[in-house]
């Protein structure tokens, strides 16, 4: 049995997971994906064995909030790299983190798994800006702070 969660493939008949401890469903697995039907063509992932399996509900919709978050703390990381860094690097490392645990989840025939990598680029480019920010204010408190406590002599 394939885990839904993991992926991990278990003995034939497991009731728990024995890689994540997840409750498997008795679920059949094909070895091509079913008919196109456009309802659910989406709803079928490809496992670690080339067997496809149909994914949960649950993890889609998961999948697809933390795509939608990830893109969001993506664009957020970028717009407030400049104030201070700190900000944007808290939130770019968010979306780099959730970006990845989405596109885990879903597959690329789910049009979320897009928007999760988007906010994983986003989240490393606001992530480098903001690394980039911090230097610069350290650089420039450090210089400013050097300036003020020289004594000059006439």
């Amino acid at each position: 049995m394939l885990c839904p969660y993991c992926n991990f493939e278990n003995q034939t008949g497991a009731v728990y997971c024995v890689s994540c401890g997840a409750i498997i469903e008795q679920q059949q697995q094909y070895s091509a994906p079913p008919e196109n039907n456009p309802e659910n063509s989406y709803q079928w992932q490809q496992g670690n064995n080339q067997n496809y399996y149909p994914v949960p509900p649950a993890q889609i919709t998961e999948g697809e909030s933390k795509s939608k978050s990830s893109l969001i703390m993506g664009i957020l990381s970028i717009a407030l790299c400049w104030l201070f860094g700190i900000p944007g690097i808290i939130l770019g490392a968010l979306a780099i983190s959730s970006g990845k645990k989405a596109r885990r989840m879903l597959n690329e025939s789910f049009y979320m798994y897009y928007n999760a990598l988007a906010g994983v680029i986003t989240g490393g480019v606001g992530l480098g800006l903001s690394i980039f920010s911090s230097v610069c204010w350290v650089a420039i408190i450090a210089s400013a702070s050097s300036v003020s406590n020289k004594v000059y002599y006439y």
